[in-house]
């Protein structure tokens, strides 16, 4: 050995005890680090299959069954993505039960808590059409302009728009209406979901004009 390696051992045997803490240190926050990714997934399946077990009862009509238990996901599993698929689905199961008010209620609680933008776009959807239900057009024209401004797909823009539209014809407003459907059809290309559907409209709001 030359006295390099001499030294070097001679480093690392004086420095045994303080390398071995530090070894068993990074030991440790590796084991820490998987448990936490491990158990994150584990929570995720979890939430996830109560999910699709609350849809199941949706769609079985037992929406009391299903509001229970996507109230219990959005309790149990916060901060995960079925929590709040599970919060706009409340909302849903609430409309399909003729519980507008109740519905409009929650929707608006989730909206405050400030969730991704694609969920919050989704929200002030789904509260708009409770609102639409309680005949506040005027305020649900307003959350689906919302909703469109918020949206992250142009699906899902194109459907807010097309929704505000329709409720500002309803009101009598054919400007604004108008103002929408030239915007959707000038903004997207005509394979663009929702852009054939607004050159429709516009013929139709030209026939009555």
């Amino acid at each position: 050995m030359t006295d390099t390696d001499n030294q070097f051992v001679a480093w690392v045997q004086a420095r045994q005890k303080v390398i071995g803490i530090v070894a068993g240190v990074l030991v440790l926050l590796v084991l820490a680090g998987w448990y936490v990714m491990e158990s994150g997934r584990r929570k995720q399946a979890q939430a996830f299959d109560a999910l699709d077990q609350a849809r199941g009862s949706m769609e079985a009509g037992s929406y009391a069954d299903a509001a229970t238990a996507f109230q219990r996901i959005t309790e149990t599993f916060s901060g995960t993505d079925a929590s709040l698929e599970a919060s706009l689905a409340l909302g849903q199961v609430r409309l399909l039960s003729g519980q507008a008010e109740l519905a409009i209620e929650d929707l608006r609680k989730f909206i405050a808590s400030n969730p991704p933008a694609y969920y919050k776009s989704a929200a002030h959807s789904h509260l708009a059409v409770a609102l639409e239900n309680t005949g506040k057009v005027a305020e649900a024209a307003a959350e689906y302009v919302k909703a469109a401004e918020l949206s992250t797909a142009p699906y899902q823009k194109n459907d807010a728009l097309l929704n505000a539209a329709r409720t500002y014809r309803a009101q009598g407003n054919t400007a604004e209406a108008r103002s929408i459907l030239e915007g959707i059809v000038k903004n997207n290309k005509d394979e663009t979901p929702g852009t054939a559907e607004a050159r429709v409209r516009l013929a139709e709001l030209d026939a009555i004009s």
